[in-house]
């Protein structure tokens, strides 16, 4: 699956090897912007790029808002993401707008607007993301279905797609207790479930 997906970074790769500047977006909701911890996935993944890329110089912005769904991403695209012209962007909603029942109709084609605005704009390379599984077993099968409606958005737009979710489940198979990776009772990471993000992210590099 990495393998394939490694095409949607290529450019961005070519440019870290060269020893190029590269600028990355990474936008979303809290998830991305790290609620309430101190790194969240957008620092250790820039960390592990610059350890990897010596050369390059990699800018990282967080454009990721608590709170946010991807109605509110359409509405800010602009100035938080294309004014940058970024190499890369990294999109990830989903678990707003689950919660407060965005049909999913409304969510892809929301997700399909992003993808055709950085295309026509910056033409970006552009990862779309799911996110971690929630320690609520309804909430996280309602979930599962916007993460799953991202992933049809990626193979429909040929853009790639991390897929967080099976990463942590990974984990957690393997014997990582899930709440040793959740803030308690926040349903969000904790730095050590950013580290998986950001591992994740880093095997398309």
């Amino acid at each position: 699956m990495q393998k394939e997906q490694r095409k949607f970074t290529e450019k961005t790769r070519r440019d870290l090897e060269s020893g190029c500047n590269v600028t990355i977006v990474a936008f979303g909701d809290s998830i991305t912007a790290g609620y309430a911890v101190r790194r969240g996935f957008p620092y250790f993944w820039k960390e592990a790029l610059a350890l990897k890329y010596p050369e390059a110089r990699v800018e990282m912005i967080n454009a990721g808002i608590s709170g946010d769904t991807t109605m509110d991403g359409q509405s800010r695209l602009d100035w938080a993401v294309l004014s940058y012209e970024p190499d890369l962007v990294t999109i990830n909603f989903g678990i707003n707008d689950s919660v407060l029942g965005l049909g999913l109709e409304e969510f892809e084609m929301n997700f399909v607007d992003m993808v055709r605005r950085i295309r026509a704009g910056p033409g970006s390379e552009i990862l779309l993301m799911s996110s971690q599984p929630l320690e609520t077993p309804p909430y996280d099968r309602l979930v599962l279905d916007y993460y799953q409606a991202v992933r049809r958005v990626a193979t429909q737009m040929n853009v790639g797609f991390v897929d967080v979710y099976f990463a942590w489940m990974e984990k957690v198979r393997e014997g990582t207790p899930l709440g040793s990776l959740i803030l308690p009772g926040l349903d969000h990471p904790n730095e050590a479930g950013y580290r998986i993000i950001a591992e994740e992210l880093m095997k398309l590099f």
